[in-house]
């Protein structure tokens, strides 16, 4: 059992709020890859957001925030050119915080995203 939702649809009006919990370079079976990799672990972190926008029906073009969680932001901007293959214009607000570990040993990044779409478009897991 995990110790959070991946991600969380909140209908209000005519929106729905998604909230997507830090996404890494974690691989489907759990372990971690881009060991020591900043620009493999920001690239496969990107590609695992994408995977959490597209499970409740969203894109990165409905993404409106970003908070990226770095060990290292020197190194992190030296690769952020790797967003921009997933975030388009117009660009969501952002916030990057350096952090001294994440979750697992060998993390270097760590992206939580929200985003907004119109309730037709939510997928609804079930």
């Amino acid at each position: 059992k995990g110790l959070y939702t991946p991600v969380v649809a909140v209908q209000t009006g005519g929106h729905v709020h998604i909230y997507g919990s830090g996404r890494t370079s974690r691989l489907p079976d759990g372990s971690l890859a881009g060991h020591g990799d900043m620009r493999a672990q920001l690239r496969l972190t990107c590609e695992n957001v994408g995977k959490a926008l597209e499970a409740v029906g969203a894109t990165f073009a409905e993404v409106v925030r970003t908070n990226t969680y770095a060990t290292d932001l020197d190194e992190y901007f030296r690769c952020s050119d790797e967003r921009a293959d997933f975030f388009k214009e117009p660009l969501p607000t952002s916030t990057a915080v350096q952090v001294s570990r994440l979750a697992m040993p060998g993390m270097l990044i760590e992206i939580e995203v929200e985003a907004i779409i119109e309730p037709g478009r939510l997928r609804v897991q079930g």
